[in-house]
């Protein structure tokens, strides 16, 4: 039975940075909530004066932690190349945080001259691939697939399986396979929900399609683990960790190393997302443990704070620390949709061993009922309702 998650020591704390949903693309399967073409970019002021709070927050936790973490901060959108003043913040970054990562999550379509700074200024990437976008778009995303690999550029390519241009799709991993560049074939949508399945934005794949899912893992399988248990699981389209980060994974009484993971509900079971992930929304002003579940420290789903006064999360933060305890997380959903590679388990005995293995000077406050959110997300939900028009 699958019963824990531990994240390998010695990663990085994992900032994702939505700048906003300005985008250059309008695909199907992502709705106005998820991108458009008129929300208002982040002003150079604001974006320094979040990335001031980021630090102090992250030196924080590393107070606390056995093996300290370093920042890596990914910027997603939208499309955060967009913004008039990301190239000039990220050298700022650069410049003022030489300790933090650079990752960006993109398109990939933009001119020359905005891959030259990319490959100057970024430490690490990934591509989103679309085939919906026309064809001189993804000309442009070719060439800046076959530049970043020419310069060894460390990225990877997320290639959306459009189920309607699957065999486009296949020949793109193909010649991916070519040049040699990592890249992971994702389904489309994070849910079942009927609703979701009809506007498009989570996609049904029919059985030649999920088959070639299965052979693709199969033929893959040991770049995804060498235990043959971890195999054999990966061949039953589990989900992989979205960065492909080392996991250790407890089995019946036996950990293992792995990628994979056999489940996504992990509801009731107790998780340390927040001293793994931090999530900024410029456009909403927002900060949150996690992009997708959104869970706070007390178990709902909501912010903890604004971006623009981290004085006010750090306050609560230390007030926490202060008492020498700190509320664990029990997961509230039946789905997990990111961030399934933070460290949980479904036993309250497992997850005390996993958070003392970690953390110093702290007691972790379990808690005893959770309320079944199902999958609410509550950024989508205020971005559908919001007139950004």
């Amino acid at each position: 039975m699958f019963r824990a998650i531990k994240q390998v020591e010695g990663g990085v704390f994992s900032v994702v940075w939505d700048l906003g949903r300005r985008c250059s693309y309008s695909c199907s399967y992502c709705g106005p909530h998820h991108n458009n073409k008129w929300s208002p970019n982040a002003s150079l002021e604001d974006l320094k004066i979040t990335m001031n709070g980021i630090a102090r927050y992250t030196s924080l936790l590393n107070k606390h932690r056995k093996i300290p973490k370093k920042t890596s901060i990914n910027f997603t959108g939208g499309e955060p190349t967009i913004n008039p003043h990301f190239f000039e913040f990220i050298e700022h970054i650069k410049k003022n945080y030489p300790s933090v990562g650079i990752n960006l999550t993109t398109n990939g379509c933009y001119n020359e001259k905005k891959c030259d700074l990319i490959l100057k200024y970024v430490h690490c990437g990934t591509i989103s691939y679309h085939v919906e976008a026309s064809d001189q778009e993804k000309k442009l995303v070719h060439a800046n697939i076959e530049k970043m690999k020419l310069n060894n550029f460390d990225f990877s390519v997320n290639l959306m399986m459009h189920k309607d241009y699957f065999d486009e799709c296949i020949k793109v991993s193909e010649w991916l396979d070519s040049i040699n560049v990592k890249y992971k074939p994702r389904v489309i949508g994070d849910s079942n929900n009927l609703k979701d399945i009809e506007d498009g934005t989570a996609h049904i794949y029919n059985e030649q399609q999920l088959s070639w899912f299965k052979s693709y893992w199969n033929k893959n399988k040991q770049k995804v683990n060498n235990d043959a248990k971890s195999c054999e699981v990966a061949t039953k389209l589990g989900r992989p960790c979205c960065a492909g980060k080392k996991l250790e994974l407890l089995i019946d009484d036996e950990w293992q190393a792995g990628t994979f993971v056999p489940d996504t509900n992990f509801y009731e079971w107790s998780c340390m997302v927040n001293w793994h992930f931090l999530f900024i929304n410029s456009e909403l002003d927002g900060v949150w443990h996690h992009q997708t579940c959104q869970v706070n420290l007390d178990g709902q789903v909501g912010p903890i704070g604004k971006a623009s006064d981290f004085n006010s999360i750090i306050a609560n933060l230390e007030q926490k620390f202060n008492q020498n305890t700190i509320n664990l997380i029990k997961c509230p959903k039946s789905y997990c949709g990111c961030g399934l590679c933070a460290s949980k388990a479904k036993d309250e005995s497992v997850a005390y061993d996993l958070f003392k293995s970690s953390i110093n000077n702290l007691e972790p406050i379990f808690q005893k009922e959770v309320q079944n959110l199902s999958n609410a997300n509550s950024i989508i939900n205020i971005l559908k309702q919001r007139d950004i028009k």
